[in-house]
């Protein structure tokens, strides 16, 4: 793929998460294409049809997720900063849209990238524990539901710079809570 068309496609992806977070729902292929500044036409050419679009924005922003915790574990000191490193980077890179834009696909189905997923959180669990950020009760269940939850947005008309700042600030409590209880837990048995 050209440089360009690349950029394009990327510009387009990034436009359709947006929006998805900012309405809560389905964007519209016009204004998809407005935001990322490229004609209807570009749009087309990269998803011939919604289903495409909607797919590769899914694909997308879980690969990015996806990558961003492992390079959250590979960068890890022992010190338990991976989960953490990795919830606020799902926040930032939309991952709340899997949510939103989940029950319209017809397919939902990557094996490749669950795999991938279901590696990267085993690993952050087995890290957090051994650090006692996270007690034994906290799962990986967890770590998937809990970066969708701070991820998608409250639909209450708030800007998507509030919305962010909010999201990782309430973030940081529930990891700072977790922290606690696990450090209680194993201070106490």
């Amino acid at each position: 793929m050209r440089a360009d068309a690349r950029r394009n496609r990327e510009r387009l992806l990034a436009a359709a998460v947006e929006l998805a977070l900012e309405i809560g729902g389905e964007p519209s292929r016009d204004a998809i294409a407005q935001r990322a500044g490229v004609g209807i036409g570009t749009l087309y050419r990269h998803f011939p049809d919604q289903q495409a679009l909607l797919r590769a924005v899914v694909v997308d922003v879980l690969d990015r997720t996806i990558t961003a915790g492992e390079v959250a574990l590979a960068e890890a000191a022992g010190d338990g900063t991976a989960l953490r490193r990795y919830l606020h980077a799902a926040i930032d890179n939309g991952v709340g849209v899997v949510n939103i834009i989940h029950p319209l696909l017809d397919d939902t189905d990557w094996p490749d990238l669950t795999e991938r997923a279901a590696k990267m959180t085993r690993r952050l669990l087995h890290h957090a524990r051994e650090a006692s950020t996270v007690g034994p009760a906290f799962t990986e269940a967890d770590i998937t539901y809990t970066s969708i939850r701070f991820a998608r947005p409250l639909a209450i008309g708030l800007d998507s710079d509030t919305e962010s700042k909010l999201a990782h600030r309430q973030l940081d409590l529930y990891l700072d809570g977790a922290e606690a209880a696990a450090t209680s837990t194993t201070h106490s048995g």
